[in-house]
């Protein structure tokens, strides 16, 4: 009997702590209603949009903006601003174990230690160093395993391959892949990437979205793109 009331106490707070999100959220933070998150450690200044899927254990801390319909699924995602922001655009993808960070340990001081913080209990970020904002655009891919460091810009459309290390600017539909990563080749030619720059499908509502369901069926084409309704 008590072996069963301990199963039954398991299960439910195996339940429990599988939905558990943790928030520590700053002014100016917010999230929609629309947005699913699972298993999420939430800290700092994050704002979330519209039907975002957070899942699986991702942690998202410093100043950090997530937009429209981006799906983050973990384990071990983390997307991290130490001095300044990191925003991703709409209808993303990225995978686990996927490392996005803006800031880094110093290496041209006497230590690459966090002596201020850990040491000196100097909470100023005299520790880090960064080369300024992340920016990943929108229908961008990120595949499991990969690194993306500060500074860096992240073109519409681009696919970055597993294990690759993001170290300079991305172009527009590019694919990416290695450490560091160089571009393998492109997913559209230079007639269709200009159109979907100028049509920006991202930012179509929904009912737009919908009516052009066919638009996304198999391979892209510049005839689909001219009978867009």
């Amino acid at each position: 009997m008590l072996g069963k009331i301990k199963t039954i106490i398991s299960n439910y707070l195996f339940r429990l702590l599988r939905f558990y999100n943790y928030r520590k959220l700053t002014r100016g933070s917010y999230i929609d209603n629309s947005a699913y998150l699972n298993q999420v450690n939430l800290k700092g200044k994050i704002w979330i949009g519209r039907s975002v899927r957070l899942v699986g254990g991702v942690y998202v801390s410093g100043n950090v903006e997530i937009d429209d319909y981006t799906s983050i699924n973990g384990p071990n995602l983390d997307i991290i601003s130490g001095i300044n922001k990191v925003k991703i655009g709409k209808f993303c993808s990225i995978a686990r174990n996927v490392s996005i960070q803006e800031f880094n340990h110093k290496f041209h001081s006497l230590s690459t230690y966090l002596i201020f913080k850990r040491f000196f209990n100097d909470k100023s970020q005299k520790d880090l160093s960064s080369k300024g904002d992340i920016i990943i655009g929108n229908d961008v891919w990120i595949g499991a395993h990969s690194v993306i460091l500060s500074g860096v810009k992240i073109g519409n459309g681009a696919v970055i391959a597993a294990n690759t290390v993001i170290t300079k600017d991305v172009p527009n539909y590019a694919i990416v892949g290695g450490n560091p990563g160089k571009i393998i080749k492109y997913r559209f030619d230079e007639e269709i990437q200009k159109e979907l720059e100028r049509i920006k499908w991202w930012d179509w509502d929904e009912e737009r979205i919908k009516r052009n369901k066919s638009l996304f069926e198999n391979d892209l084409t510049i005839e689909k793109i001219k009978n867009i309704v």
